[in-house]
């Protein structure tokens, strides 16, 4: 149950107590049933009070013994609700036994009309005590599914986000790509997705619109196996994707791709790239 739940909760039964005194209280004086004059209003709530507490302490058991069954299964057997059912019964019935042997002591009387008080209390508590259980394990029930319900949906998300990564590598696996190495993992780069690659010692830095990856091999054999994609060798540190190519600048011997970047260009670098320009060009 939640706060707002527990609160309302709370404050029913609380309503149900003053409600309960409050009519005692206007029977009494109306139709002056009490032996030895008005009985303060503090007096009858103090033992509607004592009353309720005898139902809390004998409840508390049953509605464990509820919340563990309805969170330990999905759906509860039939049996399974039968014996909540008689246990509700027997704990209203302790609940009453308790409170005519209260009602008892606090007047003075012999236990021998305990069956009269047991009778009148069966009555006059009996339904009131019956409903506030049934009202327990019904809020108990409804939390079990919510439970069950977020349990499913966060399921469902997690099953959703793994889709749709597998999705995502099936994908970039079925396109040109490289594999980079990131720690203990092994991420696929699509071709499509690189925008340059930059020499850096014995190693090449890949640059996407995103992220810059580390690979450990030449730019010379990276150039052999990317020129049939479109790459070119526009200088001796730069290999450029000509898809992400804006222009090139003759004056100040750069290329600008479409990021706004610019990187140099060499002699033989640039006979490369017109080449290929030539080449794909209609």
């Amino acid at each position: 149950m939640n706060r707002r739940t527990s609160i309302l909760l709370c404050a029913f039964i609380i309503g149900l107590i003053f409600f309960d005194a409050a009519q005692q209280k206007y029977y009494l004086d109306t139709f002056d049933l009490a032996p030895n004059g008005p009985v303060p209003f503090a007096e009858l709530l103090s033992n509607h009070l004592l009353r309720w507490l005898a139902w809390l302490v004998v409840s508390i058991p049953v509605m464990l013994f509820v919340w563990n069954s309805f969170f330990r299964k999905e759906n509860p057997s039939n049996p399974q609700w039968v014996l909540i059912g008689g246990l509700v019964l027997i704990s209203t019935l302790i609940s009453i036994s308790l409170v005519s042997i209260q009602s008892l002591i606090s007047q003075n009387l012999p236990m021998a009309e305990f069956s009269e008080f047991f009778q009148f209390f069966t009555y006059q508590k009996g339904l009131t005590f019956l409903l506030a259980s049934i009202l327990f394990i019904g809020l108990i029930y409804n939390h079990s599914k919510l439970k069950t319900i977020d349990e499913q949906l966060v399921e469902i998300k997690t099953l959703k986000k793994v889709t749709s990564d597998l999705k995502e590598v099936i994908s970039q696996e079925e396109k040109p790509h490289l594999n980079v190495k990131t720690g203990y993992k092994l991420k696929p780069i699509a071709l499509e997705d690189i925008v340059w690659i930059q020499s850096n010692d014995y190693c090449v830095k890949i640059h996407t619109e995103s992220k810059t990856f580390t690979l450990r091999q030449s730019l010379k054999a990276l150039e052999d196996k990317l020129e049939p994609f479109g790459f070119a060798r526009i200088h001796r540190s730069a290999l450029l994707n000509l898809n992400y190519l804006d222009q090139i600048n003759f004056d100040t011997a750069h290329v600008r791709l479409v990021n706004d970047h610019e990187i140099p260009y060499s002699k033989s670098g640039i006979r490369s790239l017109k080449q290929q320009m030539k080449n794909l060009s209609i």
